[in-house]
């Protein structure tokens, strides 16, 4: 099932681009009206509603405020108020019609006791980045990761036989796999 409503943690993801949030905080709107930009143009893709999330809470003498900018219903939170708190309650209503782009463990446990999809940021960045900017940089950790199980798998072998297709991956991640190809 493709999720209706993407959630996304704005300075959250913005961090996992290699923007400190101080900097995005201070002078950052010519980075966040871009990321808007691009969040639209990927919400457009996938043909779901994309909210974006941004932390105001430090901000003195404002409400919340929500405007509709490039396809993308972006959401500033009032004073005393947190984006991961706003983003909970958006995963409370949208419930597993959402999927949610954070790096926050709060978030993601929400997300998951309410069916939510939840993505981490920096995965969420290498799907939103053009692949060749950071092609070569997977397949070296992907080769990595190869030559360190071939030196774990020489260990003794376990006396109880597994039963199953062992190059098949578990349900769980079969299911997520299924899920993040359409993203």
């Amino acid at each position: 099932m493709t999720p209706k409503h993407l959630i996304i943690d704005g300075y959250n993801v913005l961090g996992a681009m290699g923007f400190p949030p101080h900097r995005v905080v201070d002078q950052g709107q010519h980075h966040r009206e871009e990321f808007i930009v691009r969040i639209g143009l990927y919400g457009h893709k996938l043909h779901s509603q994309v909210t974006l999330v941004f932390d105001a809470w430090q901000q003195t003498g404002t409400g919340r405020q929500v405007t509709h900018r490039a396809g993308v219903t972006v959401i500033y939170t009032g004073q005393g108020e947190q984006a991961d708190q706003v983003i909970q309650d958006l995963i409370r209503t949208h419930g597993k019609e959402a999927a949610v782009v954070s790096s926050d463990l709060e978030v993601i446990a929400v997300a998951k006791s309410f069916g939510a999809f939840s993505i981490r940021s920096q995965e969420f960045m290498r799907r939103l980045t053009p692949a060749g900017s950071q092609g070569t940089s997977v397949s070296r950790s992907r080769g990595d990761g190869l030559q360190k199980d071939k030196d774990v798998d020489e260990g003794p072998v376990s006396s109880r036989e597994k039963k199953g297709n062992p190059r098949k991956l578990p349900k769980k991640l079969r299911q997520r796999n299924r899920i993040m190809k359409k993203f």
